[in-house]
């Protein structure tokens, strides 16, 4: 988003005619709503928030939200997306640089690690609240995960795809991703980035072998 939730629920309108646009009202009600909806959905859980809690923490109307979003999951899954755009941009920085590939995975795990740790309640709406809603957040998830594999891929340079394990970036980055799940389900997203030597050992590793995966994961030059 661009500000900070905080920011977000601090800023208000001006009472009576103030003669914004009405492009900028809307978009300011729109990142107030998507800010709010990531604090109340980390907060209760999506199950337990309501409508009436996003206004609360937004500030915002109910005909205005009604205007923008059709329900609470549809104001959750349009926040999803703007964190998930986010994430990728990040990464996507991360994996640019004349440095060779393993220490790019490195930079770009380093960066996620960040990431989650300065976003907690980003990081549990993403990894753990959104299931609630059902199928489609199962939709979202899986076409995430594409999007940030993908990046993997195309970054990929000598490291050579044992036959034998055609989905090897999947499954190595779905084990990344389990840890950090885990952490984030027991409250511990704070202490995310201490994991980056082991994740990034366990990352590459089917790639580049043991020994360049824990020179690198120690942050050695390879």
């Amino acid at each position: 988003m661009t500000d900070n939730a905080d920011d977000l629920r601090r800023w208000r309108l001006p009472r009576g005619r103030h003669g914004l646009p009405r492009e900028l009202v809307a978009r300011s009600q729109r990142e107030r709503l998507l800010a709010a909806v990531v604090r109340v959905t980390a907060a209760k859980g999506y199950e337990g928030m309501s409508v009436a809690d996003i206004l609360e923490q937004a500030g915002v109307g109910r005909q205005s939200f009604y205007e923008l979003f059709a329900d609470k999951r549809d104001c959750l899954l349009a926040a999803h997306d703007v964190l998930v755009d986010d994430l990728e941009a990040t990464v996507a920085v991360a994996l640019e640089g004349p440095q060779p590939w393993p220490e790019r995975v490195r930079a770009t795990l380093a960066a996620v690690l960040d990431w989650f740790a300065a976003n907690p309640d980003a990081t549990r709406v993403t990894l753990v609240e959104l299931a609630a809603i059902g199928p489609i957040a199962r939709e979202r998830f899986q076409d995430s995960f594409h999007r940030f594999t993908t990046l993997l891929d195309e970054g990929l340079d000598a490291p050579q795809v044992p036959a034998e394990l055609p989905n090897i970036t999947s499954l190595a980055a779905g084990t990344a991703l389990a840890r950090i799940y885990e952490e984030t389900v027991w409250g511990r997203t704070s202490d995310l980035p201490k994991l980056l030597p082991e994740l990034t050992f366990e990352l590459l590793v089917p790639f580049v072998g043991e020994d360049v995966a824990r020179s690198t994961a120690d942050g050695e030059v390879t």
